[in-house]
Protein backbone atom coordinates (compact mmCIF):
# COMPACT_ATOMS: atom_id res chain seq x y z
CA UNK A 1 0.00 0.00 0.00
CA UNK A 2 1.27 3.53 -0.84
CA UNK A 3 2.61 5.41 2.03
CA UNK A 4 1.18 9.09 2.79
CA UNK A 5 4.65 10.75 3.07
CA UNK A 6 6.30 10.53 -0.05
CA UNK A 7 10.04 10.70 0.03
CA UNK A 8 11.14 11.78 -2.93
CA UNK A 9 14.87 11.97 -4.32
CA UNK A 10 15.78 14.30 -7.00
CA UNK A 11 18.44 12.03 -8.31
CA UNK A 12 15.63 10.06 -9.35
CA UNK A 13 16.26 7.33 -6.78
CA UNK A 14 13.36 6.13 -4.23
CA UNK A 15 13.76 5.69 -0.68
CA UNK A 16 11.43 3.61 1.40
CA UNK A 17 13.97 2.83 3.63
CA UNK A 18 4.38 -13.74 24.60
CA UNK A 19 1.32 -12.33 25.94
CA UNK A 20 0.50 -13.16 29.74
CA UNK A 21 -2.39 -12.54 32.02
CA UNK A 22 -3.15 -9.50 34.90
CA UNK A 23 -1.33 -6.28 34.67
CA UNK A 24 1.79 -7.49 36.87
CA UNK A 25 4.82 -5.90 35.91
CA UNK A 26 7.92 -8.11 34.44
CA UNK A 27 11.45 -6.89 35.25
CA UNK A 28 13.82 -7.16 31.50
CA UNK A 29 17.34 -6.60 30.86
CA UNK A 30 16.64 -2.99 30.95
CA UNK A 31 16.21 -0.20 32.75
CA UNK A 32 11.99 -0.22 32.22
CA UNK A 33 9.29 -2.91 32.81
CA UNK A 34 7.02 -4.97 30.46
CA UNK A 35 3.33 -4.80 32.23
CA UNK A 36 1.58 -7.91 30.71
CA UNK A 37 -1.66 -8.48 29.84
CA UNK A 38 -2.89 -5.09 29.82
CA UNK A 39 -6.82 -5.20 28.35
CA UNK A 40 -8.49 -1.94 26.61
CA UNK A 41 -10.72 -1.39 23.76
CA UNK A 42 -11.77 1.64 21.50
CA UNK A 43 -13.89 2.14 19.22
CA UNK A 44 -14.58 4.55 15.94
CA UNK A 45 -17.86 5.72 14.53
CA UNK A 46 -17.35 5.64 10.12
CA UNK A 47 -17.61 9.69 9.68
CA UNK A 48 -16.28 11.16 6.84
CA UNK A 49 -13.42 8.15 6.46
CA UNK A 50 -13.45 4.51 4.90
CA UNK A 51 -14.24 1.51 6.88
CA UNK A 52 -10.41 0.83 6.36
CA UNK A 53 -9.83 4.05 7.88
CA UNK A 54 -12.17 3.33 10.81
CA UNK A 55 -10.65 0.09 12.11
CA UNK A 56 -7.61 0.90 11.89
CA UNK A 57 -8.31 3.92 14.48
CA UNK A 58 -10.30 1.79 16.53
CA UNK A 59 -7.59 -0.11 17.17
CA UNK A 60 -4.82 2.51 17.53
CA UNK A 61 -7.82 4.25 20.32
CA UNK A 62 -7.50 0.89 21.76
CA UNK A 63 -3.03 0.54 21.88
CA UNK A 64 -3.70 4.55 23.54
CA UNK A 65 -6.09 3.26 26.20
CA UNK A 66 -3.46 -0.20 26.92
CA UNK A 67 -0.32 2.43 26.86
CA UNK A 68 -1.99 5.05 29.32
CA UNK A 69 -2.87 1.82 31.75
CA UNK A 70 0.54 0.80 31.74
CA UNK A 71 2.39 3.99 31.90
CA UNK A 72 -0.63 5.31 34.70
CA UNK A 73 -0.90 8.62 32.42
CA UNK A 74 -4.01 10.22 30.86
CA UNK A 75 -3.88 11.39 27.38
CA UNK A 76 -7.07 10.99 26.12
CA UNK A 77 -10.96 10.32 26.74
CA UNK A 78 -13.39 8.00 25.90
CA UNK A 79 -13.06 5.27 23.90
CA UNK A 80 -15.33 6.70 20.97
CA UNK A 81 -12.99 8.31 18.53
CA UNK A 82 -15.36 10.34 15.39
CA UNK A 83 -12.67 12.83 13.94
CA UNK A 84 -9.22 12.42 13.06
CA UNK A 85 -7.90 15.58 15.09
CA UNK A 86 -8.54 13.18 17.94
CA UNK A 87 -7.23 9.90 16.12
CA UNK A 88 -3.66 11.65 15.59
CA UNK A 89 -4.32 12.96 19.41
CA UNK A 90 -3.72 9.37 20.21
CA UNK A 91 -0.38 8.67 18.38
CA UNK A 92 0.97 11.16 21.09
CA UNK A 93 0.59 8.00 23.72
CA UNK A 94 3.56 6.10 22.33
CA UNK A 95 5.97 7.58 23.49
CA UNK A 96 4.69 6.90 27.01
CA UNK A 97 4.97 3.33 26.64
CA UNK A 98 5.65 0.88 23.82
CA UNK A 99 3.09 -2.18 22.47
CA UNK A 100 6.40 -5.15 22.21
CA UNK A 101 2.86 -7.84 21.73
CA UNK A 102 -0.78 -7.55 21.26
CA UNK A 103 -3.76 -10.02 20.80
CA UNK A 104 -6.67 -8.33 18.55
CA UNK A 105 -10.51 -8.79 19.00
CA UNK A 106 -13.11 -7.43 16.93
CA UNK A 107 -16.37 -7.38 18.52
CA UNK A 108 -19.62 -7.11 16.88
CA UNK A 109 -20.30 -4.16 14.80
CA UNK A 110 -22.00 -1.53 16.73
CA UNK A 111 -24.10 1.70 16.49
CA UNK A 112 -23.19 5.60 17.05
CA UNK A 113 -25.75 7.95 17.51
CA UNK A 114 -25.29 11.60 18.38
CA UNK A 115 -28.97 11.57 19.36
CA UNK A 116 -32.37 10.72 18.56
CA UNK A 117 -32.66 13.51 16.16
CA UNK A 118 -29.65 12.30 13.47
CA UNK A 119 -29.71 9.00 12.36
CA UNK A 120 -27.38 5.75 14.01
CA UNK A 121 -23.95 5.75 12.35
CA UNK A 122 -22.11 1.82 11.95
CA UNK A 123 -19.30 1.98 14.73
CA UNK A 124 -15.98 -0.37 14.95
CA UNK A 125 -15.51 -2.19 18.29
CA UNK A 126 -11.93 -3.69 19.27
CA UNK A 127 -10.68 -5.25 22.35
CA UNK A 128 -6.94 -5.66 22.43
CA UNK A 129 -4.51 -7.59 25.21
CA UNK A 130 -1.30 -5.85 25.15
CA UNK A 131 2.07 -6.03 26.69
CA UNK A 132 3.65 -2.68 27.32
CA UNK A 133 7.35 -1.57 27.52
CA UNK A 134 7.39 1.07 29.67
CA UNK A 135 10.67 3.01 29.70
CA UNK A 136 12.97 4.30 32.97
CA UNK A 137 11.59 8.23 33.30
CA UNK A 138 14.47 10.07 32.93
CA UNK A 139 16.06 13.43 33.27
CA UNK A 140 15.58 15.36 29.76
CA UNK A 141 19.48 16.20 29.45
CA UNK A 142 19.23 16.94 26.25
CA UNK A 143 16.70 19.44 26.23
CA UNK A 144 14.67 18.26 23.16
CA UNK A 145 12.72 20.26 21.04
CA UNK A 146 11.23 19.40 17.52
CA UNK A 147 8.37 20.79 15.20
CA UNK A 148 6.69 20.57 12.20
CA UNK A 149 6.06 23.75 9.54
CA UNK A 150 2.35 22.37 10.25
CA UNK A 151 -0.57 20.10 10.99
CA UNK A 152 -2.44 19.71 8.19
CA UNK A 153 -0.55 19.05 4.93
CA UNK A 154 -2.62 18.94 1.53
CA UNK A 155 -1.88 16.60 -1.20
CA UNK A 156 1.58 17.62 -2.79
CA UNK A 157 2.45 19.89 -0.36
CA UNK A 158 6.04 19.41 1.36
CA UNK A 159 6.44 18.44 5.18
CA UNK A 160 9.57 20.10 7.29
CA UNK A 161 10.75 18.97 10.63
CA UNK A 162 12.85 21.04 12.51
CA UNK A 163 15.01 19.71 15.52
CA UNK A 164 17.22 21.54 18.47
CA UNK A 165 19.10 19.88 21.32
CA UNK A 166 21.34 21.24 24.31
CA UNK A 167 24.05 19.10 23.56
CA UNK A 168 25.50 17.10 20.51
CA UNK A 169 23.59 14.22 20.28
CA UNK A 170 22.78 11.31 17.56
CA UNK A 171 19.26 11.75 15.68
CA UNK A 172 16.87 8.74 14.05
CA UNK A 173 13.31 10.20 12.08
CA UNK A 174 10.62 7.75 11.82
CA UNK A 175 7.44 8.09 10.23
CA UNK A 176 4.40 6.46 11.86
CA UNK A 177 1.78 5.53 8.69
CA UNK A 178 -1.74 5.72 7.93
CA UNK A 179 -1.08 1.64 7.04
CA UNK A 180 0.06 0.59 10.49
CA UNK A 181 3.69 0.52 9.50
CA UNK A 182 6.84 2.71 11.10
CA UNK A 183 9.58 3.75 8.31
CA UNK A 184 12.91 5.12 9.42
CA UNK A 185 13.73 8.42 7.27
CA UNK A 186 16.82 9.78 9.08
CA UNK A 187 19.99 8.85 8.73
CA UNK A 188 19.26 7.50 4.81
CA UNK A 189 21.74 6.49 2.11
CA UNK A 190 22.07 10.27 1.34
CA UNK A 191 22.22 11.78 5.10
CA UNK A 192 24.29 8.90 6.67
CA UNK A 193 25.75 11.49 10.01
CA UNK A 194 23.12 11.58 12.17
CA UNK A 195 24.53 13.54 14.73
CA UNK A 196 23.60 16.84 15.59
CA UNK A 197 25.10 20.04 17.15
CA UNK A 198 24.12 21.67 19.87
CA UNK A 199 22.43 25.49 20.30
CA UNK A 200 21.73 24.98 16.10
CA UNK A 201 18.50 24.46 14.41
CA UNK A 202 18.46 20.86 12.71
CA UNK A 203 16.44 20.76 9.51
CA UNK A 204 15.28 18.00 7.41
CA UNK A 205 14.80 17.77 4.72
CA UNK A 206 17.77 20.36 4.23
CA UNK A 207 17.05 23.18 1.78
CA UNK A 208 19.81 21.42 -0.39
CA UNK A 209 18.92 18.01 0.15
CA UNK A 210 18.56 15.61 -2.57
CA UNK A 211 14.79 14.20 -1.10
CA UNK A 212 11.96 16.08 -0.05
CA UNK A 213 9.32 15.33 2.16
CA UNK A 214 5.63 15.20 -0.36
CA UNK A 215 2.44 14.95 1.55
CA UNK A 216 0.04 11.91 0.19
CA UNK A 217 -2.91 10.27 1.21
CA UNK A 218 -3.36 6.42 0.82
CA UNK A 219 -4.91 5.67 -2.51
CA UNK A 220 -8.56 5.91 -1.79
CA UNK A 221 -8.48 8.17 1.70
CA UNK A 222 -9.96 11.58 2.11
CA UNK A 223 -7.92 12.14 5.14
CA UNK A 224 -5.03 10.42 6.80
CA UNK A 225 -3.94 11.01 10.54
CA UNK A 226 0.22 10.40 10.72
CA UNK A 227 3.19 11.39 12.78
CA UNK A 228 6.61 11.57 13.06
CA UNK A 229 8.73 10.43 15.96
CA UNK A 230 11.71 12.64 16.47
CA UNK A 231 14.86 10.50 18.62
CA UNK A 232 17.67 11.54 20.36
CA UNK A 233 20.29 10.16 22.42
CA UNK A 234 23.85 11.13 24.12
CA UNK A 235 26.56 10.42 21.87
CA UNK A 236 28.45 8.46 24.40
CA UNK A 237 25.49 6.02 24.06
CA UNK A 238 26.90 4.77 20.40
CA UNK A 239 23.42 3.54 19.41
CA UNK A 240 23.63 2.91 15.78
CA UNK A 241 20.25 3.28 14.78
CA UNK A 242 20.77 1.96 11.13
CA UNK A 243 21.87 -1.63 12.80
CA UNK A 244 18.63 -1.43 15.35
CA UNK A 245 16.57 -0.67 11.91
CA UNK A 246 18.57 -2.24 9.38
CA UNK A 247 17.07 -2.37 5.78
CA UNK A 248 14.99 -0.13 3.74
CA UNK A 249 11.04 -1.93 4.24
CA UNK A 250 8.60 -0.29 6.69
CA UNK A 251 8.35 -2.56 9.96
CA UNK A 252 5.11 -3.37 11.51
CA UNK A 253 3.39 -1.29 14.18
CA UNK A 254 4.55 -4.40 16.81
CA UNK A 255 7.59 -5.55 15.35
CA UNK A 256 8.97 -1.62 15.52
CA UNK A 257 8.07 -0.83 18.71
CA UNK A 258 9.65 -4.57 19.71
CA UNK A 259 13.02 -2.65 18.48
CA UNK A 260 12.48 0.62 19.91
CA UNK A 261 12.40 -0.83 23.04
CA UNK A 262 15.66 -1.93 23.03
CA UNK A 263 17.04 1.57 22.91
CA UNK A 264 13.79 3.30 24.67
CA UNK A 265 15.51 3.92 28.02
CA UNK A 266 18.32 5.95 26.27
CA UNK A 267 16.64 8.26 24.29
CA UNK A 268 14.33 11.07 24.46
CA UNK A 269 11.48 11.40 22.11
CA UNK A 270 8.87 13.98 20.20
CA UNK A 271 5.92 12.70 18.87
CA UNK A 272 4.61 15.40 15.80
CA UNK A 273 0.79 14.26 14.77
CA UNK A 274 -0.54 16.11 11.50
CA UNK A 275 -3.50 15.27 9.00
CA UNK A 276 -2.91 14.72 5.33
CA UNK A 277 -6.10 15.57 3.06
CA UNK A 278 -6.62 14.99 -0.15
CA UNK A 279 -7.10 17.86 -2.83
CA UNK A 280 -5.73 20.46 -3.51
Amino acid sequence: MKRTCLIIFLLSIFFTYGLGTGGAGEKTGRAGEIRKGIQAEGACAIVGMSAEQSSLTALQRARAAAIEQAAGVAVTSGTLVTNFTVAADFIKTYARGFIVGEQVMWLPLGQYQKDSSTPPIPEYRVRIIADVYVPRKKAPALGLRAKINRTVFRNGEQAGITVAVNKDAGLALFNIMADDRVALIFPNIHEPNNVIAAGKDFLFPAKDAKIVLEMQTLPGHQKDAEAFLVLAWDRSRKIRIGDLFAGTDPLGFNEFFRKLAEVADHVEEAILPYEVVAGQ
